[in-house]
């Protein structure tokens, strides 16, 4: 079936509570969704969470905003995909890389919309079109956020009395803050849960971030996100060992998962979506990794239930994808089952609550992404009416 029209346009969710991460100024909640339809009426929905203050490591990609994604999928990536066929996903990511440099959040929008119409064409869902699953639940960790440590606290074990097995804590501004929290917390929580340190690249350089992952390590964390602030910094963490350090704004595609590999620069990656530009990009991040036996997650900034359904959806059939994902629980108003556990929005587009059981996330066998859009609530959250 022929692409007939794709639509964006910018909504907003309202916030559970406020989640800042080092170097984040912008509030969480703004999303562009695209609507694609082919020439049989099928609709495809896709989605980006873009941000003008996170990018790549050392400044290396730029960030982008809800109107800048709605410009470039209106006025340059749209005409050169409308009229191709729903499956010709590699044609449609090609045919965007010809027409522009960079833009992965706006690519993405489109390529989670091809996706899903493309599963529903076909009855299947995404997951199928990926290849497959490789595990039937998704593994999900809280995101706590930059918050003092009695806040930290109570979000974290509100997350674990939930059910929630793994924790993602904020950090890189405070190293004494950082440390004792995840002191606190292992102390709290007992062996076993999962948890991570992300700095945000806050510890910048290699001599600065040694010293605190060992200090990290001995204060109960399992891991390190991003702790330096460029290449050359992360391998020279990674390679005194003190705790497995997984790469995220470092590793955005391919070209900087061979990059990150030749340097010795991780021990995971973090895989995302947006960062890779859509499943075409990230299938090739998740293929590199997988070869290099590199443990990896999916991580995101935190989508409404289009962006997560397709983080779902990837990491069901991702072999390499064997660490907690820090992706929310998405639900209405009134219906989430978690108080805390990935709970980030007091409400959602989509129509069900996803299912949650043992600190994992089940997925719809539904076809495409396996999601209902409550048309009403996207009219309501829709921020460019009059």
């Amino acid at each position: 079936m022929k692409i007939t029209s794709i639509e964006a346009f910018p909504i907003r969710l309202p916030v559970r509570r406020d989640f800042k991460w080092a170097g984040l100024r912008e509030d969480l909640g703004g999303f562009v969704v695209v609507r694609l339809e082919t020439e049989g009426g099928v609709i495809g929905w896709g989605e980006a969470t873009p941000l003008p203050d996170w990018g790549g490591a050392a400044g290396r990609r730029g960030g982008e905003t809800q109107a800048t994604v709605c410009a470039m999928v209106r006025d340059v990536l749209a005409p050169v995909v409308v009229g191709l066929d729903v499956s010709d996903v590699n044609a449609a990511r090609l045919a965007m890389d010809r027409a522009a440099i960079g833009n992965s959040y706006a690519k993405l929008s489109i390529d989670i919309a091809l996706h899903d119409a493309w599963g529903k064409v076909l009855g299947q869902p995404v997951y199928r079109l990926l290849g497959g699953k490789v595990r039937d639940s998704v593994q999900f960790a809280h995101m706590v956020g930059l918050m003092g440590h009695a806040e930290a606290m109570d979000e974290a074990l509100g997350a674990l009395a939930d059910g929630c097995t793994a924790l993602q804590i904020k950090g890189g501004v405070d190293a004494e803050r950082d440390i004792d929290l995840v002191r606190a917390l292992r102390r709290e929580a007992g062996d076993g849960v999962f948890l991570r340190l992300d700095a945000n690249q806050g510890y910048r350089t290699a001599r600065n971030a040694i010293d605190i992952l060992a200090r990290l390590r001995d204060a109960g964390a399992d891991g390190c996100e991003q702790p330096g602030a460029n290449m050359s910094s992360m391998a020279a963490i990674t390679a005194r060992g003190s705790l497995p350090v997984m790469a995220d704004e470092s590793c955005w595609d391919a070209v900087d998962a061979m990059d990150v590999v030749a340097n010795g620069a991780a021990d995971w990656i973090s895989i995302y979506l947006a960062k890779a530009g859509g499943f075409v990009g990230a299938r090739k991040v998740s293929a590199i990794a997988e070869t290099m036996n590199i443990p990896c997650d999916v991580n995101g900034s935190i989508e409404s239930g289009i962006g997560n359904a397709a983080n779902l959806h990837f990491v069901l059939s991702q072999p390499c994808v064997t660490l907690p994902n820090v992706i929310p629980v998405n639900a209405p108003a009134g219906s989430h089952p978690c108080a805390y556990a990935g709970n980030y929005y007091k409400d959602d587009i989509i129509t069900e609550a996803m299912t949650v059981r043992d600190g994992h996330i089940f997925v719809s066998e539904a076809p495409g992404l396996g999601i209902e859009i409550d048309e009403d609530k996207l009219a309501t959250y829709r921020q460019d009416q009059g």
